[in-house]
């Protein structure tokens, strides 16, 4: 039955004795996309470790008389080649059937939009299916963007293992003659830690064409860590042709490397780029990327929020019947 609107309901940071409780609220929450709960093959000692390592993040919402989570958000760095600060990618947020319509999971969002304004970070990222109508409604009414929509951004996967491993092995080969790749940590320091980012820049000393964006990890219950990467193709005035940077052979090398230089081999590639460059779409689909808004079983679009929208989230006021833990508004540390 659903609880009684007046319900304390606790939001806080998760800690490892949570783990168990939300991994058991991902599978439901697979279960409610197609059946996917047939890929969540990572067991919670995985989470632990990630959670340990500063990856996987977690805000929860618990039932103040119970102690019993009913929902959370889990998130992780973000990085995205137009921004120049980090930001937070909302990789999964869930609310038990019984206490929805409460705004667990707006106050989730709100919280984690104070954590993000208090420490610097300057955008929320997040995927959510067009079918999805509710979803859809909420994040549009708290003020994200859909850039699928407003900047025609694609969004694209690549699995399963034996194409991510080509991948791999691509980025192990030499890049052509005349080819180099600039890659950097996101704030200037190219430091080990799972949670770092690369921005990166990969030019032809023939022309005046780059790819270039950001890469780093993201981590999900059901695959364990992902690649994700924002790409663009810049061409100021490219007199050759054909162009000796664009080519499938070249951007799996890139991708390829990318991932190598991440502190964990990823499962899969979520890729991020835009759909009106025609020639760097079909580069992506003859490199084995799926993309993924259009796709019978699919439909996922890319949304962000950020400066005054951000603003207002972070200034959202909860209601009474939320207990925000002091801790959720101190600075996040990364």
């Amino acid at each position: 039955q659903p609880v009684a609107m007046e319900t304390q309901i606790q939001i806080r940071r998760g800690t490892a004795d949570d783990i168990e409780a939300v991994a058991a609220q991902e599978l439901e929450l697979a279960n409610s996309h197609n059946g996917m709960q047939l890929y969540c093959r990572i067991e919670c000692d995985e989470h632990h470790r990630m959670l340990l390592a500063g990856l996987l993040k977690l805000l929860v919402a618990a039932d103040c008389q119970s102690g019993r989570v009913v929902g959370f958000l889990l998130y992780t760095p973000s990085y995205m080649h137009s921004q120049p600060e980090p930001g937070f990618y909302v990789q999964s947020l869930f609310v038990e059937l019984d206490y929805r319509r409460h705004r667990v999971g707006q106050s989730l969002l709100a919280t984690l939009g104070r954590l993000a304004a208090s420490s610097g970070f300057g955008h929320l990222k997040l995927l959510v299916q067009r079918s999805n109508a509710p979803a859809v409604n909420c994040y549009r009414r708290l003020g994200f963007e859909f850039l699928s929509d407003t900047e025609n951004i694609g969004f694209f996967e690549l699995w399963p293992a034996k194409f991510v491993n080509s991948m791999l092995r691509a980025g192990r080969r030499p890049l052509p003659a005349g080819l180099s790749l600039e890659l950097r940590d996101c704030d200037g320091r190219l430091s080990g830690g799972l949670e770092a980012g690369r921005r990166f820049a990969l030019t032809c000393a023939a022309c005046d064409c780059r790819l270039q964006g950001t890469a780093a990890l993201t981590y999900c219950m059901w695959d364990g860590c992902i690649m994700l990467a924002d790409l663009r193709l810049v061409r100021p005035a490219c007199a050759q042709r054909p162009c000796q940077l664009l080519s499938v052979a070249n951007l799996k090398r890139l991708l390829g490397r990318l991932a190598l230089s991440l502190a964990a081999s990823p499962r899969r590639l979520w890729l991020e780029a835009p759909r009106q460059q025609t020639e760097l779409h079909r580069m992506l689909l003859h490199t084995g990327l799926e993309d993924l808004d259009g796709r019978h079983d699919g439909d996922w679009v890319v949304c962000a929020l950020r400066g005054a929208q951000l603003c207002g989230l972070a200034e959202r006021q909860v209601a009474d019947h939320f207990v925000i833990e002091a801790d959720c508004a101190a600075p996040a540390i990364l």
